[in-house]
């Protein structure tokens, strides 16, 4: 943290490690991402990503950079000039399916963590040599546990996000932990407040970390 308790970028790396269930939610719009994030937050998940593909997303960040406890991302992140604007909103990590120019030296610039995306293991070792701190694999049902494996083989220095077509269920994001991966993202199987209810987005989280009520 900085003096003004703000979480750096190592910070926000070792929350995502010590987490690693990170729901990365798509809304309607800015309140139901509010108070699905609020959900997940109850359900053990204080580290959330929101996406760009949400309305007025910006302004959920900044409501959800209030409260106590929660580092908020912007995800989904096609260029490097909407880093700015998601860290004026109080964004602490930005994340892409791609690796953008310029995306990494726009987040160091701003002072926070860049997760790019990655599919391939040349894709990934570019995102590294561009001072990526971590990468993104995507999208991860087409890849499965054993990439990881793989991947931290011959690239131990990189922490690896998976996301994309994984289940909520502990079984479901357990291989991906078991193979090495820092953290599993959760979309769509999370649900969202306005269409689940917030009490199921809870449980689903719930279940994800291995912890069900």
């Amino acid at each position: 943290m900085n003096r003004r308790g703000v979480p750096s970028p190592g910070d926000v790396l070792r929350l995502l490690g010590a987490q690693r269930v990170v729901p990365v939610l798509r809304n309607a719009d800015a309140a139901d991402a509010v108070a699905t994030a609020r959900a997940c937050a109850r359900g053990g998940a204080r580290v959330v990503e929101l996406t760009c593909s949400t309305p007025d997303v910006e302004r959920a960040i900044a409501e959800l950079a209030g409260d106590e406890g929660m580092v908020v991302g912007l995800g989904t992140i096609a260029d490097a000039v909407r880093v700015a604007g998601a860290v004026a909103a109080g964004a602490r990590f930005v994340v892409s399916y791609t690796a953008p120019p310029g995306f990494v030296a726009a987040a160091r610039e701003a002072g926070v963590l860049a997760i790019p995306g990655a599919f391939t293991p040349t894709e990934v070792a570019a995102c590294a040599r561009d001072g990526a701190r971590a990468v993104k694999l995507f999208p991860a049902r087409a890849l499965g546990p054993a990439v990881v494996r793989d991947l931290r083989t011959v690239l131990p220095g990189v922490p690896l996000l998976v996301t994309g077509g994984i289940g909520a269920r502990a079984q479901d994001v357990a291989p991906w932990l078991e193979a090495g991966a820092l953290a599993v993202g959760l979309g769509g199987a999370l649900g969202t407040a306005a269409a689940d209810g917030a009490g199921e987005v809870e449980r689903r989280l719930r279940a994800a970390l291995g912890h069900p009520a």
